[in-house]
């Protein structure tokens, strides 16, 4: 009922793969480069600036936000030093810059509601009579 062998394939050999799929390398038959398809160029590198810019406006947003000027500077740094190069990383330098002037906002709010609220307590404590 079946002429063909089950474990032969009809098809020739894949050009990049001469023993076929499954099959070991002939003898003498060289293993294709390593590093990768040929034809694909390896991946840009990720600036390590714009990684550093991103990891510390978190840093500031969470614990101490007036070193968001850090990363907003580190961000702008590494945004021009990526144009320059072309390595990877513009999404992150744009992110730390953003979180970061986030950041610098908390910590000019959180100011301006410390002398707000201890204004008013210092002016209802000098408004207070004593009888």
């Amino acid at each position: 009922m079946y002429d063909s062998d089950p474990g032969k394939s009809d098809q020739p050999p894949t050009p990049g793969h001469p023993g076929g799929p499954g099959q070991p390398y002939p003898p003498g038959q060289p293993y294709p480069p390593a590093g990768g398809w040929p034809g694909y160029a390896p991946p840009r590198p990720t600036n390590t600036m714009a990684l550093a810019s991103f990891i510390v406006s978190l840093v500031s947003l969470f614990s101490c936000p007036l070193i968001g000027i850090v990363s907003i500077v580190l961000g702008r740094r590494a945004r021009d030093e990526i144009r320059r190069t072309g390595e990877q990383g513009e999404g992150l330098a744009q992110a730390g810059v953003i979180i970061g002037w986030i950041g610098v906002a908390l910590a000019v709010i959180g100011a301006l509601a410390f002398l707000a609220y201890f204004g008013f307590v210092f002016v209802m404590v000098s408004n207070t009579t004593t009888y």
